[in-house]
């Protein structure tokens, strides 16, 4: 085989220098290697696995938040209701107060002119037997006494009707 240019000292020395490198390769570095990058790989997966999660809890919670958004708008318009009904409550409590105080200035206003009226009358009754009295004091007086002129006087005085006034 030396013929042939093949040194066999030579084939095994590369072989078992092939055999160390391999095993040396395999051992430190091939299986490091290989480890290293199938962790790799799993934190990959694991990292778009999360990302996913993330996606997904993203828009949960934006579909929550445009749940409790609508939710919101929905309590914001029931309290708009609820607020005009008790503005048209309130309206309603102020207008039934301005016309209970109405009615009573208009019976206050009624009975004040109702007061004036009677006073009015006694006012005419006096000023009318005042001048009864006065026509009666002229009229007879050259032909009457003062006891008589009294007498009639209070005839006259007595016999004033009583009339009513009329609304």
């Amino acid at each position: 085989m030396e013929n042939l240019g093949i040194d066999l000292k030579l084939i095994v020395a590369q072989i078992a220098s092939f055999a160390i490198f391999y095993f040396v390769f395999n051992k430190f570095i091939s299986t490091p290697l290989l480890k290293y990058l199938k962790k790799q790989k799993e934190q990959d997966e694991l990292r778009e696995k999360l990302a996913e999660e993330l996606e997904e809890r993203k828009a949960k919670l934006e579909e929550k938040d445009r749940e409790m958004d609508r939710e919101r708008k929905k309590a914001l318009e029931k309290a708009m209701v609820q607020s005009k009904k008790d503005a048209e409550i309130v309206k309603q409590e102020m207008i039934d107060d301005a016309k209970k105080e109405a009615a009573t200035l208009v019976a206050k206003a009624k009975e004040q002119l109702e007061e004036e009226r009677e006073r009015m009358y006694k006012e005419m009754r006096k000023q009318i037997a005042d001048v009864s009295i006065m026509m009666v004091q002229k009229a007879l007086k050259q032909y009457l006494t003062p006891d008589a002129q009294k007498e009639v006087t209070k005839y006259i005085i007595s016999n004033v009707p009583e009339t009513k006034l009329e609304n």
